[in-house]
């Protein structure tokens, strides 16, 4: 059985207190710093409680059904999504508490403070551990249940800042240890209980998978030494491991709990299995417009939101867009897609030698992207080392109007693959009423 500590030790009950009730010398000082109250973060952190409880109810759980002759290929559907909206739930508090933790102990002097990129990253994973304990008791208590997302469960997207703060990148190396630790756990459990079972071919390709990524885990943490400020190159190097470790040890916590999701790593699950008549159906995980929580930027490139929300020509640029949307449901899967090849690392924000290289100068101006090794968008396929944009238009050529579109003519999605350059031209895909120039890439 595995056992994770409470924690409840007299050390995290100090830096909790602290944190709660931080002096005014330390205020000074997170102020100087540059960083952020962690008041809200903190309450997320003391709520963790109730997942590390049903965590360590789900392996005494494990073990009785291991008893009882079950592994993870027989148990029951309900069984399954149980264990891993248990597995789910219980990672994204761990790496949320790690992220806060190893921040306090890179900076003692600003406990209850970290800096903004960790406030956003931690609130990010805390954010979504509510709905996954949830679905655990729901599946606990309905054999009927069936998960309402995509599986495997992607992990909330790394927020991006250049430069990354050396505390962030010390925070992301202590989660890493902490996520691919448990992670081992899980397979292991998974290969004790079907030991001897008619699943050693699967059970083999799991241990290689944690294998690879506790190498990879290694890897990164020994190209960090303490003490020394690693170079940009080192320190990107070291980023970019780290973060895919962290992915990779998350998805397969998942396949571990439900090994049939290993043949959809990166896809939602199929119709066949115990999930996939439900996930088949199930809207993107984005919200369609008029749901509530729709952002109609969402395609657009996080990082020139702020300024194109301050033009008044980009929203009823946008909004024209979504009006001649025939199937927002498509729109936004592509852009699913896009987020999840992010978190894994198969992609990036692209960049040149003073920076990122900025966006797509079309509306709804995606970012433009790196990629970092092979992967499937969309349906095309993308080659190490190529950019490419979202290309999203209701207005794709002069002779197509805006009645057609709305008629149910043509629309555009494409993942448009090239190498792009500086332009001063902006392009509000508006059916040309507003079409001038400010920005963007070409």
């Amino acid at each position: 059985m595995a056992i994770f500590p409470f924690p409840n030790g007299m050390g995290i009950q100090m830096t909790t207190q602290s944190a709660e009730h931080p002096a005014f010398l330390t205020r000074m000082r997170a102020l100087i710093a540059g960083e952020v109250s962690a008041d809200t973060l903190e309450s997320y952190r003391n709520a963790g409680g109730a997942a590390y409880k049903l965590f360590i109810d789900a392996e005494q759980r494990r073990n009785e059904l291991a008893d009882a002759g079950k592994t993870p290929w027989t148990m029951t559907a309900a069984e399954r999504i149980n264990m891993v909206s248990t597995w789910v739930a219980f990672a994204l508090q761990t790496l949320g508490d790690a992220f806060l933790e190893a921040t306090y102990e890179a900076d003692p002097g600003t406990v209850g403070f970290v800096p903004a990129i960790t406030a956003r990253q931690a609130d990010l994973f805390y954010g979504e551990v509510a709905n996954w304990l949830a679905f655990a008791a729901k599946a606990e208590t309905d054999d009927q249940f069936l998960l309402p997302v995509h599986m495997p469960f992607d992990l909330p997207a790394f927020v991006e800042v250049d430069p990354c703060p050396t505390s962030h990148l010390l925070a992301m190396l202590a989660a890493a240890s902490k996520i691919v630790d448990h992670a081992g756990i899980a397979v292991a459990d998974c290969a004790r209980s079907a030991k001897g079972g008619d699943h050693d071919r699967e059970i083999a390709t799991l241990k290689g998978r944690m294998a690879a990524i506790t190498a990879s885990h290694d890897y990164a943490q020994s190209m960090h030494r303490d003490g020394v400020v690693p170079s940009n190159e080192t320190h990107e190097r070291i980023e970019a491991t780290i973060k895919t470790v962290i992915v990779d040890a998350f998805r397969i916590g998942q396949i571990a709990a439900m090994p049939e999701l290993a043949a959809h790593a990166s896809s939602p699950v199929a119709a066949s299995s115990p999930i996939g008549q439900l996930a088949a159906l199930a809207r993107p995980m984005l919200p369609l417009p008029g749901q509530p929580g729709f952002d109609r930027f969402c395609l657009t490139d996080p990082h020139c939101v702020s300024h194109l929300t301050r033009d008044p020509k980009a929203g009823p640029a946008i909004d024209y867009l979504w009006s001649h949307d025939p199937s927002p449901q498509k729109t936004l899967a592509i852009q699913e897609e896009i987020l999840a090849a992010l978190v894994r690392g198969d992609i990036d924000y692209g960049k040149g030698s003073t920076g990122r290289i900025g966006h797509y100068y079309c509306c709804p101006w995606s970012a433009i992207y790196h990629v970092n090794r092979p992967v499937v968008i969309g349906g095309q396929e993308l080659q190490s080392g190529q950019e490419f944009t979202y290309d999203v238009s209701a207005d794709i050529s002069a002779d197509v109007s805006a009645e057609e579109i709305a008629d149910g003519g043509l629309f555009k999605r494409n993942i448009l693959v090239s190498r792009f350059s500086s332009t001063s031209r902006t392009d509000y895909c508006d059916g040309g009423k507003n079409n001038d120039g400010c920005g963007g890439k070409d």
